[in-house]
């Protein structure tokens, strides 16, 4: 199975940009970053994914939708955006996907094979990882490429080194496709506080966005995640404020260095947050939530 054609657009050397829900994906910061950029930069969609072969449907289920008085279904497919860049020696083709359940040889392979045909120039992974870290601290980042320079222009600022080993995501499968093709490549994690899991964090995509815009010519106007991440950081200050027993082991946390293991207290507080926005998103996350549906998923 290949991937499906859309549009037909003569881009000039792009550079691809790749998120993957999932695994990959701690806090939505790619995704959500992903999405910001499609729509600020009202990119197109070219190319997609069909998710028959590839996702297990009872896990990551289609949706039921209405437009115009009219049902429809929306199937989790991957996909492919381009955004022009008019002056510039490289365009942006953007790809966002669900992690698959089935043939990720398969799958890795249809984006090489994309890569290929569309002359891409270099790829740059985007990811959310999880991290010891609190919510009063300013996100970092991590990254790492195969070159500081993707491109003649395009220079590439994060260092640190990539010493992982053990279990991996699709984008380390597309990792290794695009490394047998030796495309220069390069990857963005933000560090997402792991007793946060369970939420959308905006801070991650802003984060990310923000490191986007300095090594692309992007332009991008960045006061939408700019306002939604202070919104967010004064959510969790009134759920604190309600809650002085959670306050206490979060502001605790704050002052160690290295953070408790998941099984303890970490785990607590991530059943907190979760029941809290889930339980009280009428009061307490309306407009966060309505961000999220109006602005990404509608697009």
């Amino acid at each position: 199975m290949s991937y499906e054609q859309l549009k037909d657009q003569k881009l000039n050397n792009p550079i691809l940009l790749i998120s993957s829900y999932g695994w990959s994906d701690a806090g939505y910061a790619a995704s959500s970053a992903i999405k910001y950029l499609i729509k600020s930069k009202n990119a197109s969609k070219i190319a997609k994914i069909n998710s028959e072969k590839y996702i297990d449907f009872s896990q990551n289920r289609p949706k039921v939708l209405i437009k115009n008085d009219e049902r429809y279904i929306k199937w989790p497919d991957s996909f492919f955006y381009s955004i022009k860049m008019p002056d510039e020696e490289n365009d942006i083709i953007l790809f966002l996907t669900h992690e698959p359940n089935f043939y990720w040889n398969d799958f890795s392979g249809i984006i090489k094979s994309f890569c290929n045909k569309n002359n891409v120039a270099a790829t740059i992974f985007l990811g959310g990882l999880l991290a010891e870290t609190t919510h009063y601290k300013k996100i970092t980042l991590l990254g790492n490429s195969s070159s500081s320079m993707l491109t003649k222009k395009v220079k590439f600022n994060l260092t640190s080194s990539n010493k992982y080993e053990g279990p991996t995501g699709i984008m380390g499968i597309i990792t290794k496709e695009i490394e047998s093709m030796n495309m220069q490549h390069a990857s963005i994690w933000a560090n997402i506080p792991y007793y946060l899991n369970s939420i959308t964090n905006p801070k991650g995509a802003q984060a990310i966005l923000k490191e986007l815009n300095t090594i692309l010519p992007l332009n991008l106007d960045l006061k939408e995640i700019n306002d939604l991440s202070s919104k967010f950081d004064g959510y969790l200050e009134n759920i604190l404020d309600e809650h002085p027993e959670i306050k206490q082991i979060t502001e605790r946390l704050q002052s160690i260095d290295v953070l408790p293991d998941t099984d303890d207290v970490i785990s607590e507080l991530d059943t907190f947050y979760k029941n809290y926005f889930d339980n009280n998103s009428d009061d307490v996350i309306s407009e966060l939530d309505e961000f999220y549906k109006n602005y990404f998923d509608n697009n």
